[in-house]
């Protein structure tokens, strides 16, 4: 997990680009070559970020026009890969449960336990759920496809609502013939 000082740090001197999803705002910041985090309006809300946003630079990049196209794609229930992104805050345990997430089909959900065991860490619910609350790559990594293991919908940091309307509306174009989205982590990794 990585603290605010080391995630300010982290974005300092990125290029971003704000632009709308669905109703949402989303801030992308990149650097030449990845993705350094994605962030909902409501999430930049806080001090940190806003500090963040001040001391960062507007601009486009390769990867940056990458991600746009993602989220517009989403957007039209097409569901691709996601541009590189750098998981260097991450632990190896912590990036295996992030690459894990893209099995996770647009309409499904999974329980944080389930996560755990599918990525060899039985008993290490609590450790998913720390992993999805610090995810910086929301919906590029679909830790809103997260939930309890009783069925209830869990936090979400950018905010609740986000979650539930995320789930509904991928729920509600699960038998489209849309191009679904399987990646496995594998393949990610190696994506240059």
């Amino acid at each position: 997990m990585h603290s605010n000082l080391e995630f300010y740090t982290y974005l300092q001197y990125s290029l971003y680009e704000a632009i709308a999803f669905f109703n949402f705002r989303i801030y992308i910041f990149g650097s030449e070559k990845t993705i350094k985090a994605i962030m909902f309006d409501s999430y930049c809300e806080k001090k940190v970020l806003k500090s963040i946003i001040n001391s960062a630079h507007k601009g486009l990049t390769p990867v940056i026009k990458e991600a746009i196209h993602f989220f517009k794609q989403y957007e039209q229930k097409i569901f691709i890969q996601p541009p590189q992104c750098d998981l260097s805050l991450y632990t190896s345990n912590e990036q295996k449960v992030l690459k894990e997430l893209l099995l996770i089909q647009p309409g499904n959900t999974i329980s944080y336990g389930e996560l755990a065991a599918q990525c060899g860490f039985n008993g290490g619910a609590r450790f998913v759920g720390n992993v999805m609350a610090s995810n910086i790559f929301p919906v590029l990594f679909p830790c809103h496809r997260v939930i309890r293991s009783n069925g209830d919908i869990g936090n979400y940091s950018g905010d609740i609502k986000i979650k539930e309307f995320l789930l509904a509306w991928e729920k509600e174009n699960e038998n489209s013939s849309v191009k679904q989205r399987t990646i496995h982590y594998a393949e990610y990794a190696n994506k240059k």
